[in-house]
């Protein structure tokens, strides 16, 4: 019994704070940044939730979206399209590859360059699995109107575009 009272005392004495503690910080609330990484987890999970039997990542996604229109691109033009670092594009391209969803040729202009493309399979998958990724980015931003949806999108999109310079991975004009 007083084992029990001892391990009891020892939960108590190191039990954390309350879940929606945070809130109690205004300023990380009125802080952007921390509102976007917020706001891009909770995407994240929101997009698990949908596709997370789907086996896939929304930058996954996201290079195989960017190839669906039959368009061919090198692997550093491909990242830059979506806007992950060189690094990150050739370890999704890789995966991505391995399944069976991309393909890679050479070049015929430069036979050291190699360009990526959807096979088959991937646009069928790509298919499958937009439906799942709408119904994420509509959970995401059900709590706006449409109007509001509108002016969010907009005023991302600003912020975005005026700040491409500054990321780790600026995105191209794909």
């Amino acid at each position: 019994m007083e084992k029990d009272v001892k391990i009891a005392d020892l939960l108590e004495k190191n039990k954390r704070p309350g879940k929606v503690r945070s809130r109690k910080y205004r300023e990380l609330w009125s802080r952007p940044g921390y509102l976007v990484r917020r706001l891009h987890q909770i995407h994240v999970g929101l997009f698990t939730e949908e596709c997370g039997d789907e086996d896939i990542t929304p930058v996954q996604f996201g290079m195989l979206s960017a190839l669906d229109n039959d368009e061919e691109m090198d692997q550093l033009t491909l990242s830059t399209a979506v806007g992950v670092d060189r690094v990150s594009g050739a370890d999704v391209i890789r995966r991505l590859e391995r399944r069976g969803l991309l393909e890679r040729n050479s070049s015929e202009k430069d036979k050291r360059a190699k360009l990526i493309k959807i096979t088959d399979a991937g646009k069928m998958y790509v298919n499958q699995v937009s439906p799942l990724m709408a119904r994420a980015q509509a959970k995401l931003v059900e709590p706006l109107t449409a109007d509001e949806r509108e002016e969010f999108l907009r005023l991302i999109k600003k912020l975005v575009d005026a700040n491409n310079k500054s990321s780790r991975a600026p995105m191209g004009s794909a």
